[in-house]
This record gives C-alpha cells, structure tokens and sequence, in this order.
C-alpha cells in the first residue's frame, strides 16, 4: 500500500519533524507541490548547515543518475542532506530510480516534485515508489475554494465574510496561484484592520460586488428579467469581462439546480453534505429548482453549449461577448 497522503497531513508531520527519506510530489495543482517543497527547503536544516548539505536540482538540467550519486551521499556535521528535485516531469528514465526507493539513505531527504497530472500505479515504478511518501496535488473542486480561502486568510490573522468569499471564488475560479495574489493584495492593504469586506474586493481586487457572475446567476435563478439584464449590461462593460468564463459558470449552475430538481432536496446543508455543493451557493439552485420546470433546466443546458460554441466563433459572425450575454439572456429568461 502507498503511503499516500494529503496537504494538511503531509504539512503536520513535516512542521513535527517526522521526516521521510522520499517524497514524491505530483499533480495538475502547482501552488501546494510548492508550498510543500519550499518548506522542507526552508526548514529541515539550519542556515550552516544548508551550505554542503543541500541542494536544489532541475529535471531539465540533470537526470536520474546524478541526482541518485548525490542522494548516495552522507551529510556533512548534520543530521540530514537535503535534495529537492523540481521540473522532475524533465527527466527521462524515472525507472532509474526505482533501485534508491528500495534501499534509500536513511539520512537523505529527496524531494521529486513532478508537475504532471499522472503516475502509473501498474508500473514498477510506483511498486518500488509506494514505500514512501506519495503526494498527489489536485485543483480544488469549486465547493473546495471558500473553505481554501476562509482558511488561508485565517493562517494570516484576517477573516473575511461568505459573501466576500464567493465574490473571489466566483470570479477567479479554481486558479489557486491567481487567487493567492489577490488575497496577498487584500491584506497589504487592509493596515490594521484584520476583516476582509465585499467592499475590499471590490475595490483592490477590481471584482464588482453588484455587477458579477454571483450576481447574475442569482438573479437568473429568480427569474428576474429586469436584474438580470441589468447586471449583464454592466458586466458587458467591464474591460475584463469574458463570455466564456460567464457561460462555464451559468452551464455549472443550470447543471446542479437540475441535480436539485431531481433530487427534490430544498434544505442547503442536505445538497452540501450530499453532492458537495457550496453552502451559500446552494440557495441559488434550490430557487432555480422551484422556478424552472426540468424541461425548461435542460433547455437552458443547451443554449449554454450552443452559446459556448457562438462564443469561439462558431456559427457567429460577428456578435460580441456582450451581445451574446444578453442573447442567452433572452433565451433563458
């Protein structure tokens, strides 16, 4: 059985200094493979020690045989060595290591950070591999993204409300990096106040919290034309308004308020516990449920990828994003 494990998991053990002479760490989501790396970097050994006992390599500008050579090697008046492998997706012949996992250093740390989506459990690779520490890092689900930020923002001593919070997850979606800037600029600005407003992002961030995608896809859900216009018409204005963003966001909300409607569900916690829908965002698909017949859901579902092709240019000659908004709008409404 591979010891696989997860983020908060992995992190408890590395800040209790219970330390594995393999870790692997691989995956579509960059921003913890990262995170997980840089700490080992920064904190297995003290700054004299660092100097002959641990080094940063790159798959692109070594190989198997080199990075094994050195992990062969005894630290130098420290308790560890410490060699972190970044861009391991570089290196070819990764079965050359499969020989180190069955007989590691015990007094080496390697780190192989592999940004790749895939690893191959069939293979011997993974067979001699599954000794150690295997870390797989995946994009967040979009229910995941709240409680991401809620908590990253926690780590940093501010809070922040779930209206503020869908406001970000809304708007930058399942992009971890992106979303970690934005915060980063929330609290640079916040001085000595520690609760992050809708009015913070707003401002600092630049996502309106009258005219965005949570607010339309509210008002859709209410079936109320008038609003909903409205705010698409303000949205069409904005300078970084995408069409192909707005449709991914409504096709997902036509989607899971027609798993309501099937389901029959109205309570918001039941749809959380069971599919793992956002809390707050779950109002919006009971209201559609309520609202739209299945019938009318499914034929929504269709216009969005209708549209989501007229948006790439398909079957569209010359309507523009803002255009084909308030066309979809129509439709639906």
């Amino acid at each position: 059985m591979a010891a696989e494990t997860d983020f908060n998991k992995l992190m408890t053990s590395l800040k209790a200094k219970q330390y594995a002479p393999v870790y692997y760490l691989f995956g579509e989501e960059h921003h913890f493979i990262d995170e997980v790396s840089n700490f080992i970097e920064a904190n297995v050994l003290n700054d004299g020690e660092k100097g002959f006992n641990q080094m940063v390599l790159y798959g692109k500008d070594s190989d198997v045989r080199t990075i094994v050579s050195n992990a062969r090697r005894f630290p130098m008046m420290a308790p560890y060595q410490v060699i972190i492998v970044k861009e391991a997706q570089s290196l070819k012949e990764l079965d050359e290591f499969e020989s180190y996992f069955e007989k590691p250093v015990p007094t080496t740390i390697l780190v192989i950070c592999n940004k790749s989506a895939k690893l191959d459990k069939r293979t011997k690779f993974y067979k001699s591999l599954s000794k150690h520490v295997i870390f797989e890092s995946k994009k967040l689900y979009d229910n995941q993204l709240p409680p991401f930020i809620e908590a990253y923002l926690k780590s940093k001593g501010f809070k922040i409300g779930p209206r503020a919070v869908n406001l970000i997850a809304e708007s930058l979606g399942a992009d971890i990096g992106k979303i970690i800037n934005e915060l980063e600029k929330l609290i640079i600005n916040k001085h000595d106040e520690r609760e992050i407003t809708d009015t913070d992002v707003e401002l600092k961030i630049g996502i309106s919290k009258e005219f965005n995608i949570f607010e339309l896809i509210g008002a859709v859900a209410m079936k109320n034309s008038a609003r909903a216009f409205h705010i698409a018409h303000h949205m069409g204005k904005a300078k970084d308004f995408s069409i192909i963003a707005t449709l991914i966001n409504m096709n997902s909300f036509f989607n899971k308020a027609y798993i309501v409607k099937q389901s029959k569900i109205k309570d918001r916690g039941e749809l959380q516990k069971k599919y793992g829908f956002n809390y707050y965002q779950a109002a919006d698909y009971i209201n559609a449920a309520t609202r739209y017949s299945s019938e009318e859901l499914e034929k929504c579902i269709r216009i969005m990828h209708e549209y989501d092709l007229k948006s790439k240019g398909v079957n569209n000659i010359s309507a523009t994003p803002d255009e084909l908004l308030k066309e979809v709008l129509i439709k639906i409404l």
